[in-house]
């Protein structure tokens, strides 16, 4: 029996989220931090996920007082957004390659909680995009065709399960690298900088989905259609010139730009206070930009540092106010299959 193992990387943000809803372009990459998918087929139709190390919540647990034995007891809507990207996309996946549904056994390791804004459903999508095609054809994930088919399916399960998604997470995630998303094609274009980034990627407790968020802008919107319209021609301007600042390496440039794009992500009510406080603290610290990363509510932040020892120190003083930082640098490549029997 075949056995495809699955190493997707995480991506964050760097600038043009809820724009890029809006078929804005945006800046984002991967970073090296991994979800690992492993999957095989059943013979029968049962879909079996094990969870290796992957975080779920849970709502208690009930303890026995006589055997000793407990159970634990799962958060309901937590388990279920969880298992309806693996659930969806295998839908999606058998429906296209019009092959008839089977059994799974899916394994899945994971340091990041679901929901943490650094693309991890996007990612759980794609991996098992990449799983159901490794298992029920011939094609070659290293084929460009088969890439974007990949990054397509896995959108649309996206945009199944959460109702609005962007291409964003899903092309970035798949192909990896810096880059420049075309949402109204749907395509990415990769940049390629003269210099390495010092970049602070870390996290919050999420407080709301990325679904609940981008209903919230949607309302905004249309609540103050014109207002809105002008905020986002703002960040497309931004995404426009850290297009330019990324290929030229212009890290400075590349941190005002994060300012400016956190204040409109402020202005459109998305940026928790624990992120306002975290940003204010590490531009404090010498940050040269900062700003919330992808749907807001908490989640994800980023922070460019002037050098590896600054971003050290950053790092440090982001934790102690209660975030954690997961990766000190960007990552150059997308998801990666092998096999064995």
């Amino acid at each position: 029996m075949t056995v495809v193992s699955i190493r997707i990387p995480a991506k964050v943000t760097l600038f043009g989220e809820h724009a890029v809803v809006y078929n804005k372009p945006a800046i984002a990459s991967t970073i090296p931090v991994f979800i690992d998918i492993t999957g095989r087929k059943l013979d029968d139709r049962r879909l079996l996920i094990n969870l290796d190390g992957a975080s779920v919540q849970i709502k208690g647990i009930l303890f026995d007082r006589i055997s000793g034995g407990h159970t634990v007891l799962p958060d309901d809507n937590y388990l279920s957004r969880f298992t309806s990207y693996i659930v969806t996309g295998l839908d999606i996946c058998e429906d296209e390659l019009k092959i008839n549904r089977s059994g799974y056994e899916v394994s899945i390791g994971s340091s990041l909680p679901i929901g943490a804004g650094l693309g991890t459903s996007a990612a759980i999508s794609v991996g098992t995009m990449a799983m159901c095609l490794a298992l029920s054809t011939h094609y070659s994930t290293d084929d460009s065709h088969v890439k974007k088919m990949v990054a397509l399916l896995a959108w649309k399960t996206e945009q199944r399960v959460q109702g609005m998604a962007s291409p964003m997470d899903t092309f970035t995630i798949t192909y990896g690298g810096i880059r420049y998303i075309k949402p109204w094609i749907p395509d990415t274009e990769i940049l390629n900088s003269t210099n390495k980034f010092n970049i602070i990627v870390g996290y919050t407790p999420k407080r709301y989905t990325t679904a609940e968020l981008v209903k919230k802008v949607k309302n905004l919107r249309t609540k103050e259609e014109s207002v809105m319209n002008m905020l986002l021609d703002v960040v497309e301007k931004i995404v426009g010139e850290a297009r330019d600042a990324v290929v030229h390496g212009d890290a400075e440039k590349l941190g005002i730009l994060m300012n400016i794009n956190h204040g409109v992500l402020e202005s459109m009510g998305v940026v928790s206070l624990e992120h306002s406080y975290i940003v204010k603290i590490l531009l404090a610290a010498g940050a040269l930009g900062a700003k919330t990363s992808g749907a807001g509510g908490g989640g994800a932040f980023i922070a460019l540092a002037r050098n590896r020892e600054h971003a050290i120190v950053l790092k440090n003083i982001v934790e102690a106010f209660g975030g954690k930082v997961v990766a000190l640098e960007l990552y150059e490549k997308g998801f990666t299959v092998s096999y064995r029997e």
